[in-house]
């Protein structure tokens, strides 16, 4: 009997049989799945978007994060992680919207009045359901008007945005003004969003 063996790799493999030629092959279990599901067109972020008050910066230094709340880290607290709660890195200048409430670590200058990171109650607050861009974030421009954020994710005529809500007329209008920046303008102006589905899509 002949073997073929299609790059196996570890013990991700399946086995079989060709036919009356018993010819076996392996084939990576993982090639299977790319060839059932090819992979999507585009990267992916979806959410519901709530905003309520105006623009009102405020800063902390200890306690808890809000989930979805967008969090800037302003000042260097030696020993600081917020890593295990969405922060890509723990640098000067990093924006982030929180997944969990608990940092590993505030740093050495917890609860000193230091304003270790700062947020603002007006930015829109997103209830995240799938995220394959990156790290996206959300601030406050004007009355009714907000940002969501990148660090250069949003390619030049690649990327598409989205709100559609059944039976109803369109929360946002969207603006591009780099491909650091989605403009949100809504209709109702601030407090008028409440878990509107929001999708960002860029395509390959």
């Amino acid at each position: 009997m002949s073997r073929i063996e299609y790059n196996p790799s570890l013990n991700d493999r399946v086995n079989g049989q060709l036919g009356d030629l018993g010819v076996e092959i392996q084939i990576p279990l993982s090639s299977i799945k790319e060839l059932i599901v090819p992979p999507a067109p585009y990267k992916v972020f979806t959410a519901l978007v709530t905003q309520s008050g105006g623009n009102e910066p405020q800063s902390i230094d200890t306690g808890s994060l809000t989930i979805g709340v967008t969090y800037y880290i302003a000042i260097d607290s030696p020993g600081m992680d917020f890593t295990n709660v969405g922060a890509p890195n723990n640098e000067l200048g990093t924006y982030f919207v929180a997944t969990g409430t608990t940092p590993a670590s505030w740093g050495s200058a917890e609860d000193t009045g230091n304003a270790t990171i700062s947020y603002n109650i007006g930015a829109p607050t997103v209830t995240v359901l799938e995220n394959t861009i990156g790290n996206i974030w959300f601030t406050y421009d004007v009355f009714g008007t907000y940002y969501a954020n990148s660090n250069a994710l949003f390619l030049s005529n690649k990327t598409f945005c989205q709100n559609i809500v059944l039976n109803s007329a369109p929360d946002f209008l969207f603006f591009y003004p780099s491909i650091n920046i989605i403009q949100l303008v809504t209709t109702a102006g601030d407090d008028g969003l409440s878990n509107i589905p929001f999708e960002i899509r860029v395509y390959n």
